[in-house]
């Protein structure tokens, strides 16, 4: 019995891959994220590690959509499941949990990112692990001094440089 429902699973989750591959590749990235969900939820009855990766493809399909509020909602449904289980005391799944908030970033969501490896670090410190993260940024205005434009998000420390005027805005 185990498999012929093994056997009907993959092939359930072989046409939810090709739908959501399908939305993909014509730049409907909501729909496909909405199929991983779909996906993540039945994979979440028998393996933790399916979900997870089920949550990362959502998350990173609500990334390409600009919808950063849905894609943490995945990212932290998934490292809530892996929290729960030893999972999270296996440096792979940890490096594909944390791997989500260098995504948060490179789409340009950086208080996305830094919440999201915030709660990493808590879900580490709650199995005696180590943080992954040091989330303490410089502090920088909204506007550039010289010119009063608008300043972009930056991920860093040190400084940042005003894409309207060039000057080069040091962290306080």
């Amino acid at each position: 019995m185990g498999f012929f429902l093994d056997f009907k699973r993959n092939r359930h989750r072989r046409r939810a891959w090709q739908e959501a591959y399908a939305h993909k590749r014509a730049r409907k990235f909501c729909e496909a994220a909405k199929v991983y969900e779909r996906i993540a939820a039945e994979s979440l009855e028998y393996n933790e590690l399916i979900y997870e990766g089920d949550c990362h493809d959502a998350v990173l399909c609500w990334l390409k959509a600009g919808q950063p509020e849905m894609a943490l909602r995945n990212a932290r449904d998934a490292l809530k499941v892996i929290a729960k289980t030893d999972w999270l005391k296996d440096s792979n799944t940890t490096d594909d949990i944390c791997k989500m908030v260098g995504e948060f970033y490179e789409a340009g969501y950086a208080p996305a990112a830094d919440s999201f490896a915030n709660e990493i670090n808590a879900a580490l410190a709650a199995h005696q692990l180590p943080p992954r993260f040091d989330t303490k940024h410089g502090k920088f205005p909204s506007v550039c001094p010289q010119c009063g434009g608008a300043l972009p998000s930056a991920y860093t420390d040190v400084s940042l440089t005003c894409p309207f005027c060039g000057t080069v805005i040091h962290a306080e």
